[in-house]
């Protein structure tokens, strides 16, 4: 395989989704097993992993993207004038308040002075893709800290012995 334009393109997380799915249906299909490599099936499982995971917008039930959400959401942001990549992170992080929302737009507070206005662009968002289910948000934010906090006691106790 050859690259012959990089990033030509740039995807969401449910373009991404989308692929793999029919890829790994079409590789089953046609029961494949030639010339692949050899970590492609695990890169595969651990995205899929990933994107079904709290708290990706993927992983919320029902599923709450396809073609004509993402159309829809795209006809009612426009008049906000967001860049591609803002409208592409929106996607992909599902911002429901405007702290969220501040972390994507760049000069938030230039373009879209008052919580008012950001209220009201979150307010889209949310129905449009959904409102997020709060407690598994909750419980892997929550256990993502934890893991976060072990591994800095790891670092920390490696560091101590170090030094000695």
């Amino acid at each position: 395989m050859k690259i012959l334009e990089a990033q030509s393109a740039t995807l969401t997380n449910y373009e991404v989704y989308t692929h793999l799915t029919e890829q790994r249906a079409r590789y089953a299909k046609k029961e494949m097993q030639g010339r692949r490599p050899g970590n492609l099936e695990t890169v595969v499982k651990e995205l899929l992993d990933y994107f079904h995971e709290a708290p990706s917008p993927l992983g919320s039930k029902p599923f709450p993207y396809n073609e004509h959400t993402i159309r829809t959401l795209f006809e009612r942001l426009r008049p906000y004038d967001f860049t591609k990549a803002e409208f592409l992170m929106i996607l992909n992080l599902r911002p429901t308040k405007p702290e969220n929302l501040n972390t994507i737009v760049e000069e938030m507070e230039g373009r879209f002075p008052g919580e008012e206005l950001q209220l009201e662009i979150c307010e889209i968002i949310t129905e449009v893709l959904g409102k997020p289910d709060g407690e598994a948000e909750r419980h892997a934010m929550s256990e993502n800290a934890i893991e976060a906090r072990k591994e800095v006691e790891r670092q920390g106790g490696e560091n101590t012995e170090m030094e000695e």
